[in-house]
C-alpha cells in the first residue's frame, strides 16, 4: 500500500533519517563493513535513505523497490552518485522481481506492516535469500498499529496486521530461522532471521 500524506511526511524527514542511520541500523545490522562485498535488497526502499545507509556499511551492490513511483524517483536520484552499485524500481514485495537465490541480506526498515499479503511476502524474502542469507527486519505490531489513534491517521490494512508471535511463526514456516529477536509488547519487533546454509 501506498503512504497517505501523514505517513509520508513521518518518513520523509530529516529525523527519520538520522533515527535510520544511527541508531536502528548500528543496532539491527552493525557497524560499518558488515555488509562488505554483499548484495542486498531493500523491501519499499521509500526515497533512498535506507539503501544509502547500507551502501555505507560496505555492500557491494543494494536493489530497492518501492509501490510508489514518487519514491522510487526520488531514491533513484538520491543514487545516482553510486553507478551500477544500485538500482531501484517500482515493485511489490508479493511478488518480488528477483530470481531464486539473489540476495545476500534483505532489510525490512519497518515496511511489512503495510502489505495486506506479508505471509506472501515473506515467501517472496525467503525465495530471493541465497542460502545461509539474512532477514534483517524491524516492524510495528497489531498492538500498536490497531489501536487507536492509529487507525483514524493512517491507512494500514487493518485485517492484515500482526503480533510478534504471529509474524515469528511465520518466519519459522517459511524457512527462515530467527537468530536474534527484540519484541517491546505487541508493539514492535526486530531481529534477523537466517536461510539454511547449502
Amino acid at each position: 500500500m501506498k503512504l497517505n500524506n501523514l505517513e509520508y511526511a513521518l518518513v520523509n524527514n530529516a529525523l527519520r533519517a538520522a533515527s535510520q542511520r544511527w541508531i536502528e541500523t548500528p543496532r539491527l545490522i552493525g557497524p560499518r563493513g558488515s555488509l562488505a562485498g554483499k548484495r542486498v535488497l531493500e523491501i519499499g526502499c521509500g526515497r533512498g535513505v535506507g539503501m544509502e545507509i547500507l551502501l555505507s556499511l560496505d555492500a557491494d551492490h543494494v536493489t530497492g523497490f518501492d509501490l510508489d513511483p514518487r519514491m522510487v524517483a526520488l531514491a533513484a536520484q538520491r543514487l545516482t552518485k553510486y553507478g551500477d552499485h544500485a538500482r531501484v524500481f517500482v515493485g511489490d514485495a508479493e511478488a518480488i522481481d528477483a530470481p531464486d537465490a539473489s540476495f545476500d541480506a534483505v532489510v525490512d526498515y519497518g515496511v511489512i506492516h503495510h502489505i495486506p499479503g506479508w505471509q506472501q511476502a515473506l515467501k517472496e524474502i525467503a525465495r530471493v535469500l541465497k542460502p545461509g542469507g539474512t532477514f534483517y527486519f524491524e516492524d510495528l505490531l497489531k498492538g500498536l498499529i490497531s489501536t487507536w489513534p492509529a487507525p483514524v491517521f493512517f491507512d494500514h490494512p487493518q485485517a492484515a496486521q500482526f503480533y510478534g508471535g504471529e509474524f515469528r511463526s511465520e518466519l519459522e514456516t517459511t524457512g527462515l530461522r530467527v537468530q536474534k529477536w527484540r519484541q517491546l509488547g505487541e508493539c514492535a519487533i526486530a531481529g534477523r532471521a537466517s536461510t539454511a546454509s547449502a
